[in-house]
């Protein structure tokens, strides 16, 4: 059955090579892209914690015909289950998952609940003690455009509370011609551990609420790691307190050193290395971890679970810091003005634009991150953005980043906008042993 397979994903391969399409397009047509996309946040309940996530894309074609050829175990998946191939291609830019997959911890269901012409179905699952991904499927008698779960919510059958930490549930669906089945993955993780049990998925979609029954088998046990142990990046100090490791990631629990003059935004290219140089680093779609920037943090890692290595290392060699001192951007809307930003006079011409607040971000290379957190008026009142849009302007070296407010009035400005992500770094070749 697997060469049967590979011999399908070799000729749409070979079809995919022979399409004569020049590097100076690719690049001309990303560059499009980014100009005109407006990318909404994931929609996404959080609670307890502020949770901070980016969201990549990728081509899957040849990245699954490379697991599928390397995998065995995968292909057989692939050619057993009906529909496996698109959870895969959902999951094949996270080593651990598909190492979940390959060894047999993904779980099937095919539990379902049908409304007016719309059927959703919970495909499978990969769960741990504290969080769950469902794969699921929408099924419509007639071609849809648009989709998009309303809400999701997870709860324990025989009614024990569940201590959520947020949610999940992706980007709208679309299609221009309209579909009648449509794929996608929701996240659900929690605050405190879950046990094996039964559950109910309640899910709103168009003014109709599901409830599908889900039974979860035993979790595999979690790893923890005791480090206690301080990464340096120019004098800038982090605290690496714990690594725990679960089949659905690896988490880095840390704190920041008070005496920091910067605050640490993102650590870049912390990743979990073993003694081969096989490395687990950043989740690259979903939520990539949780804290406030000057206290302590949760940083989620793609999880090595299912491997076992002799040694393995905490590597970190980059991260966005700016001044605590300059560390907030305030601007008079009523003015126009940028009145405060971190040094450097990055962010320029303020203006509206779309019914949006927006800015242009100076840099010397693309800059393709949304990087307002939480803004707040005059009084201290937090103000709800509704998205937020970024487009790359090559050629000027700029980067559009837009904003959409609320109508704001004279009396709330000026506004102020914490930073969760800015082109600003500080360096290291720090190096942790872990086990």
């Amino acid at each position: 059955m697997f060469e049967r397979e590979k011999e399908q994903l070799n000729g749409l391969k070979k079809e995919y090579e022979n399409i004569p399409i020049s590097i100076d397009s690719i690049d001309q047509a990303i560059s499009t892209g980014f100009q005109k996309a407006k990318a909404e946040e994931r929609k996404s309940r959080m609670k307890k914690r502020s949770a901070f996530g980016f969201i990549a894309a990728a081509l899957l074609l040849i990245g699954l015909f490379s697991s599928i050829k390397n995998s065995p175990a995968l292909a057989n998946y692939i050619s057993e289950i009906p529909g496996m191939e698109k959870i895969v291609s959902m999951i094949r830019d996270d080593k651990g998952r598909m190492a979940a997959v390959e060894k047999n911890y993904y779980q099937r269901h095919g539990v379902s609940d049908e409304k007016d012409g719309l059927k959703v179905t919970i495909d499978g699952t990969i769960a741990d003690e504290m969080g769950i991904v469902l794969f699921y499927s929408i099924e419509s008698k007639e071609k849809l455009k648009e989709v998009m779960f309303d809400d999701v919510k997870i709860r324990a059958k025989d009614g024990t509370v569940l201590d959520e930490a947020y949610n999940s549930f992706g980007d709208s669906h679309t299609s221009d011609k309209g579909e009648n089945k449509f794929s996608g993955e929701i996240e659900y993780f929690f605050e405190a551990p879950i046990e094996t049990k039964e559950y109910i998925v309640e899910l709103q979609l168009k003014d109709k609420e599901f409830y599908i029954p889900l039974t979860l088998k035993e979790f595999k046990k979690k790893k923890d790691y005791a480090v206690q142990q301080t990464m340096d990046l120019e004098g800038q100090k982090i605290n690496i307190e714990k690594v725990t490791i679960y089949p659905l990631r690896a988490v880095v629990k840390l704190k920041m050193n008070e005496e920091n003059e910067k605050y640490i935004l993102q650590l870049d290219d912390l990743r979990l290395v073993d003694e081969n140089n096989e490395v687990w680093g950043n989740i690259a779609n979903g939520i990539t971890g949780s804290g406030d920037k000057d206290t302590e943090r949760e940083v989620y890692l793609q999880s090595n679970y299912f491997k076992e290595p002799k040694e393995l290392y905490l590597v970190l060699n980059s991260a966005q810091a700016i001044d605590k001192e300059n560390a907030v951007i305030v601007v008079d809307t009523e003015k126009m003005k940028i009145l405060k930003q971190p040094d450097g006079n990055k962010l320029r011409n303020l203006r509206k634009e779309d019914g949006q607040l927006v800015f242009d971000l100076h840099t010397k290379k693309p800059f393709r991150s949304a990087i307002f957190s939480t803004i707040t008026d005059a009084q201290g009142k937090e103000i709800e953005v509704s998205s937020q849009s970024m487009g790359t302007e090559e050629e000027k070296g700029t980067t559009r980043l837009g904003i959409e407010l609320p109508s704001i009035d004279r009396s709330q400005n000026p506004l102020t906008i914490d930073l969760s992500y800015y082109p600003e770094w500080i360096k290291g070749n720090e190096k942790i042993k872990i086990k």
